[in-house]
């Protein structure tokens, strides 16, 4: 009887011994559970603010190169030309910046010191900012509105009031390319003249008249202008 006791005592100690292993390395399973890293699609997901590619991979400080596309023919934005002259027995070559009559239908290359104003209805001036009374009058005509033979008539009895006029020779006129027609006369004063000028050229006759002085010496550079005359 005391022999059946002590075995069952020993069944009874052997279970408690094996429950309380069980549950050690149960318990145990679960701390190391806990204590590795989670491998969750939630935490590998970018945040809103994140695409794809920068939530893998490191942010790169990139310098973007500053480009400017801007591209100027002149400080306007206006078309440049090389304008040849001669001023005072001086070969001189500047570069002109187009300009736009506010009233006629034409366009200038105009030169640095000189100014485009109008006149009146019809007539501009194109003034040298060194000297107001050397000036270039303009008055351009649509060739369907006019004939040559009209203008020059007008350019004629101008000229005819102011003194006694001389005939331009081609070499004077070379300025002029691609002219349909023109003439020109000078009326010459001691120390200043008048030249003027009708021409008909790219659908427009137009007639100048400038008044220059020994001086400023500038009438080859506004023929040269001049002949840079188109409609706009």
């Amino acid at each position: 009887m005391q022999k059946k006791f002590f075995s069952i005592l020993a069944l009874l100690l052997t279970a408690v011994l094996f429950v309380g292993c069980n549950t050690s390395e149960k318990t145990g399973d679960a701390d190391a559970e806990q204590n590795e890293p989670s491998d969750t699609g939630a935490e590998q997901q970018p945040t809103d603010n994140e695409t794809p590619d920068e939530a893998q991979e490191p942010e790169e400080n990139v310098d973007t190169p500053v480009t400017n596309d801007t591209e100027e023919d002149d400080t306007n934005g206006q078309a440049q030309q090389d304008v040849n002259y001669v001023q005072n027995g001086e070969d001189k070559t500047e570069t002109a910046s187009e300009a736009n009559s506010v009233e006629q239908g034409y366009k200038i290359q105009q030169l640095p010191g000189f100014t485009l104003t109008q006149e009146e209805p019809g007539k501009d001036m194109l003034v040298s900012n060194a000297d107001d009374e050397v000036f270039m009058r303009i008055e351009a005509i649509d060739a369907s509105q006019s004939s040559f033979a009209n203008v020059k008539t007008t350019m004629q009895d101008y000229m005819n009031a102011v003194g006694e006029t001389v005939a331009l020779s081609a070499d004077e006129l070379v300025a002029f390319k691609d002219v349909q027609n023109i003439e020109g006369y000078v009326v010459d004063f001691d120390t200043e003249k008048v030249i003027g000028v009708v021409f008909e050229k790219d659908g427009l006759i137009t007639k100048i008249t400038i008044h220059d002085n020994d001086e400023q010496d500038l009438t080859d550079a506004m023929l040269n202008m001049a002949a840079t005359i188109s409609k706009k």
